[in-house]
């Protein structure tokens, strides 16, 4: 079995995850412990503001990665993209930098510190 189909079909099932923590999220009201580490879900002051600022963006960025993923696996099984799967690793890297940046805001806005 090729490594990177592997790789490709972890982070799209990543992706998936993390449209499910979201949607979990804004249901349930808590804050999974995916986004937060315990320690710090024990800080929070706000939480249903915590999950209405990071709701969205935890979305787009689930959509994006499970996005990134999915053209992997087609890449790797279906239809070669050739250079364009640089491109893949851009969008999931910016992904990434973007929700972890929003992450430290939410972090500073409703977090104790």
């Amino acid at each position: 079995m090729d490594v990177m189909l592997v790789f490709d079909a972890v982070v799209a099932l990543f992706g998936a995850y993390m449209i499910g923590s979201a949607l979990h999220m804004k249901k349930s009201g808590r804050i999974n412990s995916m986004v937060l580490a315990q320690e710090e879900l024990k800080k929070v002051k706000d939480t249903k503001g915590f999950i209405d600022f990071l709701y969205w963006r935890e979305m787009l960025f689930g959509a994006l990665v499970l996005i990134v993923g999915v053209l992997g696996v087609l890449n790797e099984t279906i239809m070669p993209i050739g250079k364009a799967s640089i491109l893949e690793v851009i969008i999931f890297l910016a992904a990434f930098i973007w929700f972890q940046n929003s992450l430290a805001k939410a972090r500073e806005k409703f977090l104790h510190l």
